[in-house]
């Protein structure tokens, strides 16, 4: 995290994070960016952070609450109003004013609350915590911070990485050239930012983009952690070249998206994705291999996925093979009962023998016997039918749809004539908005208790201390179930065992054998981490040491912290006379001098250092026709067109390398 940010969406003077304070200043006149020059304490020291607000005075109480606010929101927990003191009773001027966290207090008896309205899955927050403030009007008529306090589990819970996530890096200036070198630039440049950050380009030999890909640091973390299942996607084009975007897409511990990469290809050729998943391997890690890997049906997509990924288990999404198959149904188009039944054969069927059956059956009374497409998609069959996946985690989900919605999230601000650095920009804001939620999502997770739907009993309490908010409800879902259900001894050995892992959580049947046999946790083995609260908890670890070095020594920290709370209480003291302003202008005048002329010769010494290095041409990727969306709905409304052949312009003409960081 470098030590200057953008904060996006707030407008704030000055704020706290960690306790040290920081000014804020506008950034280039937008009123929606804030650039805020940071300093971090080490929370592992248990200093209390609250307590570097003590002693300030402002004019009104609001003012102490709103700068208390913007603390907590950069900490990473909210506030609320509570109760005040007046002088003397009803009436007259109030002397004291408290703030507490929003999680303080408990709710209602203390006892788990159990909700009679089905439709709402509200979270109780309340835990007790003793975070808060007292504001206190002084002997001067000013309001002052008499005392503060911070505790509880919903504070010191999270790590440092938790409560500053949603602070983002300094915007990229615009640089000469051409977009393609910006962009270049823009990833060389996040690179020097995020050592962990990753990208491939492939150039022609003319100098022009063939392919680019890119991931950073958390990208490749949560790959670590959610790499069991895999969604890819290339139906989306944009920008002027009509290249081909694709994302990377998984899904995390609250059930939501989670980009892993995103490339750029000029064309759709087996070469090309051969290429891309083996850069892709080379960014994540080549020991990491998904278990289902979700596409559409592109034959050059598959037969490379069959040689980098041998052992993954392809899936074909179930959306494009609905869209694809309406083209097909011919008259059976609004033929109820046939469609009820190819659903069905989608993802209704739960063995292969009755897959086959109810194939069979749709096949002979529609006469689809000897239908070229069906017959195809018959052959097909073990990628796209639930029946034949049952053995092998796919996080619940049946499509790339997944990946379709990422494309929609990163191009309804797009047009046509996007150029990839716009591109670039619109991803990166797509990004940083699911990572905001998912830090709400942890957040609430972990400082909430679900409200149960049942009476609580052991299994519920344990999945709700285990399992996010999302993934307690469909662990509850299947509780509920499994009250509804019998169970009995039909064999006791010399069985075959058979375990059904798509969702990766214990089914009903499961959930009513425990309950018969009294058990009162969740065995580990049928826990998976991936789900957890926990899912996290050793990234943020391993990456807060990092963070660490890569910020400012806590030494400078701490000073800046303390001369800032001293120039503001000298400040303070000094605005009402007239001479003592004086003073403290004069210093300051004086002061600004010597630090700005110390800090030019020092950048002076620093760009004598600097030698120039050789720059490489980088030219911008020419037009071209690629097999897109719009031949794909002209062959479906029956308009046959020849494709036109490939220019030179094709991935196997140029290298594939990493710029070295510079400019380009």
């Amino acid at each position: 995290m470098a030590d200057r940010c953008i904060l996006h969406g707030a407008l704030i003077d000055e704020a706290l994070i960690d306790g040290a304070l920081i000014d804020v200043t506008m950034e280039d006149g937008d009123e929606d960016d804030v650039i805020i020059h940071q300093g971090l304490t080490d929370k592992s020291k248990g200093t209390n952070y609250s307590k570097s607000l003590s002693g300030m005075t402002t004019e009104k109480w609001e003012e102490i609450y709103e700068m208390y606010r913007k603390h907590s929101q950069a900490v990473g927990f909210s506030i609320r109003k509570t109760t005040s003191r007046r002088a003397n009773g009803p009436g007259t001027p109030e002397v004291e004013r408290y703030f507490v966290c929003s999680c303080e207090g408990k709710h209602g008896n203390g006892l788990p609350h159990i909700s009679t309205n089905h439709s709402r899955n509200a979270a109780i927050i309340r835990c007790e915590c003793r975070a808060g403030l007292r504001s206190q009007l002084n002997e001067d008529g000013q309001w002052e911070v008499a005392t503060a306090a911070a505790g509880g589990d919903a504070f010191f819970g999270h790590t440092k990485r938790d409560h500053i996530n949603f602070v983002h890096r300094l915007k990229s200036k615009a640089i000469e050239g051409g977009d393609v070198a910006k962009l270049v630039n823009l990833l060389t440049k996040r690179q020097s930012e995020d050592p962990g950050f990753f990208f491939r380009v492939q150039f022609n030999e003319e100098g022009r983009l063939c392919h680019l890909f890119w991931c950073d640091s958390m990208m490749m973390e949560d790959y670590r952690l959610y790499h069991d299942v895999l969604i890819f996607d290339t139906t989306y084009r944009t920008n002027r070249y009509n290249l081909i975007c694709g994302a990377f897409v998984g899904i995390n511990n609250h059930w939501s998206n989670v980009m892993f990469g995103c490339v750029f290809l000029s064309v759709e050729k087996e070469e090309s994705f051969q290429w891309l998943f083996n850069v892709f391997n080379e960014a994540v890690g080549d020991d990491l291999r998904p278990v289902s890997i979700f596409t559409d049906q592109d034959k050059a997509m598959t037969n490379a996925l069959e040689a980098v990924y041998p052992q993954s288990r392809h899936r074909l999404c179930q959306w494009h093979i609905q869209q694809n198959a309406i083209s097909h149904f011919g008259s059976l188009k609004h033929d109820r009962p046939f469609q009820n039944m190819f659903n069905k054969c989608l993802n209704g069927c739960f063995s292969e023998t009755e897959f086959e059956a109810t194939w069979r059956t749709m096949t002979t009374e529609y006469g689809l016997d000897n239908h070229p497409w069906f017959n195809r998609l018959y052959s097909l069959r073990t990628k796209w039918c639930t029946a034949f996946n049952n053995m092998y985690f796919s996080a619940g989900i049946l499509s790339s749809q997944r990946s379709e919605s990422t494309n929609h999230a990163m191009g309804f601000q797009a047009s046509k004539t996007a150029s990839v650095t716009e591109f670039f920009g619109i991803y990166e804001t797509t990004v940083r908005r699911w990572r905001e939620e998912e830090d709400l999502k942890e957040f609430n997770s972990i400082r909430a208790t679900p409200t149960f739907v049942f009476p609580l009993m052991d299994l519920l309490k344990h999945a709700s201390q285990i399992y996010t908010l999302h993934l307690f409800r469909v662990f509850e879902k299947e509780f509920g179930l499994a009250m509804g259900t019998r169970a009995a001894i039909i064999q006791s050995e010399d069985f075959t065992l058979l375990k059904y892992q798509v969702m990766g959580i214990i089914c009903s049947h499961i959930i009513r054998v425990l309950h018969m046999h009294s058990v009162t946790e969740i065995p580990t083995a049928y826990i998976r981490r991936r789900w957890t609260k926990f899912a996290k908890t050793e990234v943020w670890n391993r990456l807060l040491p990092a963070y660490m070095r890569r910020s400012a020594a806590n030494e400078a920290i701490n000073w800046r912290c303390s001369m800032l709370t001293h120039v503001n209480n000298l400040i303070t003291k000094s605005q009402n006379v007239n001479e003592t302003r004086a003073i403290v202008e004069n210093f300051n005048g004086t002061a600004n001098a010597e630090v700005t002329s110390l800090l030019q010769k020092l950048a002076m010494d620093a760009d004598q250092n600097t030698q120039p290095t050789e720059d490489r041409a980088v030219l911008d990727h020419v037009r071209c026709t690629t097999k897109g969306r719009s031949q794909r709905k002209k062959r479906a409304l029956g308009k046959k067109k020849r494709a036109k052949k490939t220019n030179d312009n094709g991935p196997m003409n140029g290298d594939s390398y990493t710029p070295i960081p510079r400019l380009l």
